[in-house]
């Protein structure tokens, strides 16, 4: 049985790069079948067909996700530091697993449509905590009522772009390009992470409101 789960695991692991490479349609199943040490008959014997296989990668990867971002949510009455602990906590989940953010905006940008209900449900959880966070911060009076779909937007496209950009923001150093600008190709995402908490504080907040906290700096 632990063998079995070791493969399978090996499995979800070349898949996740793979997917993250070339996006849901480009992926070879005999790719992943080969980067993970296993032949086609395997890797359908563990986990399934192609479509099987995606599903998996994305359930792991968002229930994952989630499940931080929920812990997130409730680490806070004050609804400024539940937020700071939201962006850190995501920006912590795509710098670890980078293959996150690729896949999914690979898929953005393919028009690609995800139709599992399964994973539907983990990205809905992801969703659900910065709505949540947002709509506790309007009844405290904290925030200013604005669109959470919009917050979560700006949310995440910051850090997947700020993940994905760092190969180019090198390039442009290397060229001796860009520093006029503010980019930096070493800057650690804990940059990034307070300079969004500290943005979406000030955006959301409501005129003459106070939330306790460091404006995306942990006191």
């Amino acid at each position: 049985m632990e063998a079995g789960i070791g493969v399978r695991r090996r499995i979800l692991e070349a898949a996740a790069e793979v997917f993250a490479r070339e996006g849901f349609a480009g992926a070879r199943v005999e790719h992943i079948a080969k980067a993970a040490g296993v032949n086609k008959a395997g890797l359908y014997y563990h986990v399934g067909n192609k479509a099987r296989l995606f599903e998996e990668v994305m359930v792991e990867h968002f229930s994952e996700v989630a499940a931080r971002m929920e812990r997130a949510a409730a680490s806070s009455e004050d609804p400024g530091q539940r937020l700071d602990a939201l962006v850190r906590v995501l920006a912590e989940a795509f710098e670890e697993r980078p293959a996150r953010a690729r896949i999914m905006l690979i898929e953005l940008a393919r028009g690609g449509v995800i139709d599992s209900e399964t994973v539907m449900r983990q990205m809905a959880r992801i969703f659900r905590c910065t709505s949540t966070v947002v709509s506790s911060g309007v009844q405290s009076g904290v925030f200013t009522p604005e669109n959470p779909f919009f917050v979560h937007m700006c949310l995440i496209g910051s850090l997947v772009l700020f993940i994905l950009s760092g190969p180019q923001r090198e390039r442009a150093a290397a060229m001796g390009l860009g520093r006029e600008f503010g980019i930096d190709p070493m800057a650690p995402i804990a940059d990034m992470t307070a300079f969004l908490s500290g943005m979406l504080r000030r955006g959301l907040a409501a005129p003459g409101a106070h939330s306790h906290g460091g404006g995306g700096h942990e006191g």
